[in-house]
């Protein structure tokens, strides 16, 4: 197991020791009352309310020690989680992430995050239909004093953005989404929350007035929409849970 783990990453250089261990994951959308509208007001002044907010999120590698910022596929990883997720963000509903995770005791502080297309094996889901090239994809409505802006699109990585120190799969992830986790031998669930709220924290929808609300990857509107979808704190929210029983 943990040769396997140390494989999922090239920098993996040593573990912790820890207990092996195996435990159900799922993930769900934003915690809130699905009856009513997902309104938010963003710190750029937009009044924001989403009618779709679907991501593909996965694998995930659990880190005792964050990731450098500056180098690729680092970290200690102590728990795994390798399929990927599609999450339709608006929906509370938790659902069960094939594979689970499995690992090994000890605390995490930092969760690498994949952001790829949805595979093959993700295609059918019923959140996949508005994902394309892309990993995620919005649609709602912004307004600022008299402005109002119909906005529809995908969030995907630009690939004009390679570079050779910084290779297109290191554009796909997250490099460390902040956690404190501590995985121990009793039995738990490992729970994933993603709220698209700070999706648009740099968001400026003036810029899309124009285009009737959409946007393509070199604009700086996606760039700030995939700053905010790739934060490290406040969106990919993570927790433990007692298993009680079958999810």
């Amino acid at each position: 197991m943990r040769a396997l783990l140390c494989a999922a990453l090239v920098a993996c250089t040593n573990t912790t020791g820890g207990d092996l261990i195996a435990l159900p994951f799922a993930a769900g959308g934003a915690s809130r009352d699905a009856t009513q509208p997902f309104a938010f007001t963003t710190p750029t002044g937009w009044s924001v309310e989403l009618d779709r907010a679907v991501i593909a999120v996965g694998p995930f590698y659990f880190n005792v020690d964050p990731p450098p910022t500056d180098e690729f596929r680092s970290g200690v990883v102590i728990l795994q989680a390798t399929e990927q997720t599609i999450v339709d963000a608006l929906d509370p509903t938790l659902n069960e992430v094939t594979g689970g995770a499995n690992g090994e005791t000890g605390t995490a502080v930092s969760v690498e995050i994949g952001l790829l297309a949805p595979d093959s094996t993700n295609l059918a889901s019923p959140a996949a239909d508005v994902l394309d090239a892309g990993f995620a994809y919005v649609e709602g409505t912004a307004a600022s004093g008299a402005t109002t802006v119909p906005f529809e699109g995908q969030v995907i990585i630009d690939p004009s953005l390679v570079t050779p120190t910084e290779p297109l799969a290191d554009l796909q992830r997250i490099r460390g989404a902040g956690v404190a986790l501590t995985f121990t031998s009793a039995p738990e669930t490992l729970e994933l929350r993603v709220d698209p709220t700070h999706w648009f924290d740099q968001s400026d929808f003036s810029q899309i007035a124009s285009t009737g609300g959409t946007w393509t990857v070199d604009t700086t509107f996606a760039a700030q929409l995939l700053e905010g979808v790739k934060s490290e704190t406040g969106v990919y929210l993570f927790d433990l849970v007692p298993t009680s029983g079958a999810m």
